[in-house]
């Protein structure tokens, strides 16, 4: 019998929608254990039979998302993932940078980098920066100067934030 190593497993159960939820949830209840498996899907090493990198294949970085989310602070070290999710206009990222607690100066620029966006992830990332006190920053000032549809989103954001 072939043993799979977890990450593979896991990421596997993701690709289920009758596990996805379940296996999002036993990652992130592992806590630090859970980065480097949660690194090697969004790096690109964790790869399935076929040798595709199970971050091309859409849900497993949607749950990934989620389950770094759940960890919180514990996820710091995901932090220029998580900004890069971002930057791909991914909307669970949003949440997930949000959720460390504290932000780095290029995260705040990603996040503010969306408020063009002119759909839900503008006003996703504005409700993000408000929450996370980073409404005047200068990327989001920049932002709001230059864009009807940025200064929108924060003007929304900052109505109905808590």
């Amino acid at each position: 019998m072939t043993h799979k190593p977890a990450n593979v497993a896991i990421f596997e159960r993701f690709l289920d929608p009758g596990q996805r939820s379940v296996a999002t949830k036993e990652l992130a209840d592992q806590g630090k254990d859970a980065l480097p498996v949660l690194e090697s899907l969004f790096d690109g090493t964790a790869k399935n039979q076929w040798g595709i990198p199970y971050r091309q294949l859409g849900t497993p970085v949607d749950c990934a998302l989620v389950a770094a989310t759940r960890l919180g602070p514990t996820a710091i070290s995901l932090e220029p993932y998580l900004r890069a999710e971002v930057l791909r206009g991914h909307s669970y990222a949003v949440e997930a940078l949000v959720a460390l607690g504290s932000l780095q100066d290029e995260s705040i620029v990603a996040l503010s980098s969306q408020l063009e966006a002119g759909n839900l992830l503008a006003y996703e990332a504005a409700s993000a920066l408000v929450r996370a006190g980073h409404a005047d920053h200068p990327s989001v000032k920049e932002m709001e100067a230059r864009s009807t549809t940025a200064a929108a989103a924060v003007h929304r954001a900052r109505k109905f934030s808590v």
